[in-house]
């Protein structure tokens, strides 16, 4: 944690976290909720991300409107966002407004009236949203990907919610979670930019008040399946996702998973854009993407291209893997270790880049994880660390394959994992 950096655990049990920035004139402020899907069972599933829409509808003194014209009046930007594993509500205003932002963010947590006009308005946003979605293959596809590698549990189940929870669910519904899983040892309020810690633990303690004081049910263990999924419909690409097994967030050799994703698909210059795209054109997308949980944590590669070049490039990039586990090279290495500088260092003049990962941090770690640790541990990852790392992912468990489009030619499940053997 730097010394801009403060941690306070008011008496209530809320943590409260300032990022102060002296240089710059604005501040941003956000609630970080340790609840997401994660936390919710099939029958009211989808209501995290339901709720934090019904943030902004409407409180005890504020409707809908009068929500959005305050805040553009002072020029401010609010936002929110809902994940597997948090829910956070977070805005952005001139420095001379940090008390208003906490105050109306204390508001939207505790005093929400779930109006029946709005909660019907809201209700034909999130069916539209989910709509979109599903119709949108670039998006779906993870959602159907993360249901294959995570069958029947609630880390596999959609943050959107089935249409059929949308429909059903009432202001009974949205009270009752929130007093299950919105109280005072479950939320970090978090401020960066230009704010002192005494004052956004002054305000934290005049305005939330009202918090409850539940204890939160413990999240369903995570099991990692792996398996095979195959959507047939009329696109013009088939987009697909391979997974494997991966790290948690708290993995010793998370790092080294990080190191890998980045090597193997994280940019332009990666093994598998330079082979798959520039070498052999065959498609315009394809990374690598490494997602961690307290528990768990899944390796994936997406890609989306034509039906025709489809076997091809699945092939082609089954031969990377197996080349991955053998050999990186110093090069390598070094421009992976230069990109975590540059992104940390670039992150560091954004109030809401500072606001953001403070949050996560402390969400995940319950403490702030300094810039000087993250590069220590990542100049400490050598090359064999990363080929083993590889050959335990890649060749050590069992993929997960997920395929959205004309997808009745496509390479055999049996023969993908034969490719990877």
């Amino acid at each position: 944690m730097s010394k801009d950096q403060k941690i306070t655990t008011l008496k209530n049990g809320l943590r409260v976290a300032t990022d102060e920035m002296k240089e710059v004139e604005t501040v941003s402020v956000g609630v970080f909720v340790n609840t997401g899907s994660r936390n919710e069972t099939p029958e009211i599933n989808g209501i995290s991300h339901f709720l934090e829409h019904m943030a902004f509808k409407g409180t005890k003194t504020r409707s809908a409107r009068q929500i959005a014209e305050e805040f553009e009046g002072i020029g401010g930007r609010i936002n929110a966002y809902t994940s597997k594993d948090k829910t956070v509500y977070y805005v952005k205003v001139l420095k001379q407004h940090a008390e208003f932002a906490v105050e109306f963010l204390a508001d939207i947590l505790q005093n929400s009236t779930f109006d029946t006009v709005e909660l019907e308005k809201e209700r034909g946003v999130i069916l539209q949203e989910i709509a979109m979605t599903n119709d949108t293959p670039d998006d779906i596809i993870f959602d159907y990907f993360q249901e294959t590698a995570y069958s029947k549990q609630a880390l596999g189940r959609s943050i959107l919610g089935p249409v059929k929870n949308i429909k059903k669910f009432g202001r009974d519904h949205f009270v009752d979670y929130i007093a299950k899983q919105y109280n005072y040892s479950n939320i970090t309020l978090v401020a960066a930019g230009a704010i002192k810690e005494k004052d956004l633990v002054k305000y934290a303690e005049k305005y939330f008040v009202s918090l409850g004081t539940a204890k939160i049910k413990p999240l369903e263990e995570a099991k990692y399946l792996g398996g095979d999924f195959r959507k047939e419909k009329k696109l013009e690409q088939i987009n697909l996702v391979i997974g494997f097994k991966g790290l948690s967030a708290l993995h010793k050799d998370n790092y080294t998973s990080q190191i890998l994703a980045m090597i193997l698909g994280g940019g332009m210059s990666s093994r598998l854009f330079q082979e798959v795209r520039e070498s052999r054109g065959l498609a315009y997308s394809i990374y690598a993407f490494n997602s961690t949980y307290l528990d768990s944590g899944i390796f994936g590669i997406y890609a989306g291209t034509t039906p025709e070049k489809t076997n091809e490039l699945l092939t082609t990039t089954c031969k990377e893997i197996l080349k991955i586990c053998e050999k990186i090279t110093d090069k390598e290495l070094q421009r992976v270790r230069t990109q975590y500088e540059a992104s940390l260092l670039m992150s560091k003049e954004s109030t809401n880049s500072r606001s953001q990962r403070l949050g996560s941090d402390i969400l995940s770690f319950n403490r702030a994880i300094p810039d000087k640790e993250i590069l220590d541990k990542v100049c400490a990852v050598k090359k064999s660390d990363v080929t083993k790392l590889a050959e335990k992912i890649f060749i050590g468990s069992k993929p997960t394959f997920a395929a959205i489009g004309k997808v009745k030619e496509v390479i055999s499940y049996d023969k993908l994992l034969g490719s990877l053997r």
